[in-house]
């Protein structure tokens, strides 16, 4: 558990700021807060860490879930490329919040991959591997997936990611 002897709202409290969720958002989102002097409430359903965060790979990622390809179609270039640069820094930032605090949660860089669920259309990486230079998103386009059987299998590589351990 990550803070156990953290006390429950047990009754009315006063703050500057209350951030609901205790993911690393919610988190990241009080520690700056309170680093500028706001006295800040984190309120969660359960224990610290424990939600949605603590059940996924705490892949720390720049990259847009739904595809540059698509937020560029809707938004625009400039708003995609803000986005990226904008989720670079926040994953710089848990690294050096990370590395400043001593924190020991195992966080470290890694590559992501991005490669076609089977019997999808591999078109779409092209699309994506355009789309994500276009505005700067440091991407490789190879093949050889490092799973058996996946040799020839097509797959995006973004490199300088990474992940730690809720």
């Amino acid at each position: 558990e990550v803070a156990p002897d953290v006390p429950s709202l047990r009754a009315d409290d006063k703050a500057d700021v209350v951030v609901v969720g205790s993911g690393i958002a919610g988190l990241s989102t009080a520690y700056e807060l309170a680093l500028r002097g706001k006295d800040v409430v984190v309120l969660d359903r359960g224990p610290i860490g424990k939600g949605m965060m603590s059940r996924t790979t705490a892949h720390l990622t720049p990259n847009c879930d739904d595809s540059f390809d698509s937020y560029i179609s809707v938004r625009g270039k400039d708003a995609a490329r803000l986005f990226y640069q904008s989720q670079c820094e926040a994953v710089n930032r848990i690294e050096a919040v990370q590395r400043d605090e001593s924190i020991p949660c195992n966080f470290r860089r890694l590559d992501g991959f991005l490669f076609p669920a089977i019997g999808s259309d591999p078109s779409v990486l092209t699309k994506e591997l355009e789309a994500a230079r276009s505005i700067g998103v440091a991407v490789e386009g190879t093949r050889g997936f490092p799973f058996k059987g996946q040799d020839k299998t097509r797959f995006l590589r973004y490199p300088d990611q990474a992940t730690f351990h809720p």
